[in-house]
């Protein structure tokens, strides 16, 4: 039911705000829910004509937040903070089958990027369904030191800080080099790095996390970020994190 997704919608959006991940209207979400009861079947309300390059989301609804919508918005009251757009089986355009009462309501100027990975993960792997955007305090700011800015150095780095990090996320974390969000250019360097990974960062901006649902995407980040305030931690203590070993993240 559509009311049920707005209440997952509402509770993840609630804790990044709490956690700080989410300044003035930043990050956003999507949902595909063409396959669940939460899709909505009536007539369109409006069509918006618009190239899209993504054959695999043909047809497919999904759930958005609104350009310029706040997570703590969204945690109180997500039917006036999200849209439900169907992707039209041309792919030229989307039909808008139920939008919030804001006037001028838009989706996401991210969206380009949404649907991109939205289609790698119709290619790859079609139970995931969620593309959570955010920006978590400790992992941006690893991205801004030169010697983290590579998916195997901030891999390596928080694997050592907690056993957790290299049990749940094995495949380690992509990072993107800083590109101007919004822009296919990083769409597709956020899908290239989602084929091996299922957590990507965006140097110097935020992050992008898949999952079957809002809370499986939202725990890769909070665990990840979680590694990242443990460093930061012991290294405003004045020492160098000692972190696991190698034989005991190979145990692992």
């Amino acid at each position: 039911m559509l009311d049920e997704t707005l209440t997952e919608v509402a509770e993840v959006a609630r804790v990044i705000w709490e956690l700080g991940w989410a300044e003035r209207n930043a990050g956003n979400l999507s949902l595909d829910v063409t396959d669940t009861d939460t899709c909505p079947h009536e007539v369109a309300l409006r069509k918006v004509g618009v190239p899209i390059p993504h054959r695999e989301v043909a047809g497919r609804t999904f759930i958005v937040t609104i350009t310029g919508s706040r997570f703590r918005e969204i945690a109180q009251r997500p039917e006036e903070n999200v849209i439900v757009a169907r992707i039209s089986d041309e792919a030229d355009g989307y039909e808008i089958l139920s939008e919030p009462t804001k006037k001028n309501s838009r989706l996401t100027s991210e969206f380009v990027s949404h649907l991109a990975v939205h289609a790698h993960l119709r290619r790859s792997d079609p139970a995931k369904r969620v593309v959570l955007h955010t920006h978590p305090d400790h992992l941006v700011a690893l991205t801004h030191m030169q010697q983290h800015t590579s998916g195997r150095a901030l891999t390596d780095l928080l694997w050592a800080m907690h056993p957790e990090m290299k049990v749940v996320l094995p495949e380690g974390i992509g990072v993107v080099p800083y590109l101007r969000p919004g822009g296919d250019e990083l769409a597709e360097a956020t899908v290239a790095e989602l084929r091996s990974h299922r957590l990507v960062m965006w140097e110097k901006h935020g992050c992008i996390a898949v999952g079957e649902d809002l809370f499986e995407a939202f725990d890769l980040v909070d665990l990840a970020d979680k590694c990242a305030r443990l460093y930061f931690l012991v290294k405003s203590a004045g020492a160098d994190p000692q972190g696991l070993t190698p034989e005991q993240l190979e145990e692992l």
